[in-house]
């Protein structure tokens, strides 16, 4: 499952360091799972379109293709950013495998105050079954985020 995206943190304890200074962890001000994302090249702001949390398919195994749009400061000067997708069924435990090979992005930021911002295109991606799937956001390797995504077949809430 193909994701397109859109700074290096050394962690010691709880706290990171930059140029000899403490300062907090990385922190994700954002993370939106969306139909698409649209770059103003313009102006550098992003536009979200189609929010949602929930996928609806009347057979499962189901594909489904979105986009999740993120925002994260106090990083410092370089940062790796994975996304990953992990059924629930597993838990939150380090032994739960992805639904799917999701490519890491090197971030760089001039100053651990800034915010990047971009987003990860997911594309056909499988979901077995039913049930609750979590969207994660590593920095890393540790989790800043997690976005539910619910997968229902209609049929099962129609009254």
């Amino acid at each position: 499952m193909p994701i397109q995206g859109a700074g290096a943190v050394f962690a010691c304890g709880a706290a990171y360091f930059l140029r000899g200074i403490a300062m907090s962890e990385p922190y994700c001000l954002a993370m939106v799972l969306c139909d698409a994302v649209h770059g103003d090249r313009a102006t550098g702001k992003q536009t979200i379109l189609g929010t949602f949390s929930t996928v609806g398919a009347r057979e499962f195994p189901t594909r489904t293709t979105f986009s999740v749009y993120w925002a994260i400061t106090d990083l410092a000067e370089e940062a790796m950013l994975t996304m990953r997708v992990v059924d629930s069924r597993h838990g939150f435990d380090d032994e739960s495998k992805p639904l799917g090979d999701f490519p890491s992005l090197q971030l760089q930021t001039p100053s651990p105050l800034a915010v990047l911002e971009g987003c990860f295109t997911v594309q056909n991606l499988q979901l077995p079954s039913p049930g609750v799937y979590h969207c994660e956001l590593l920095v890393d390797d540790e989790v800043v985020m997690s976005r539910r995504l619910v997968a229902i077949k209609p049929s099962d809430i129609a009254g």
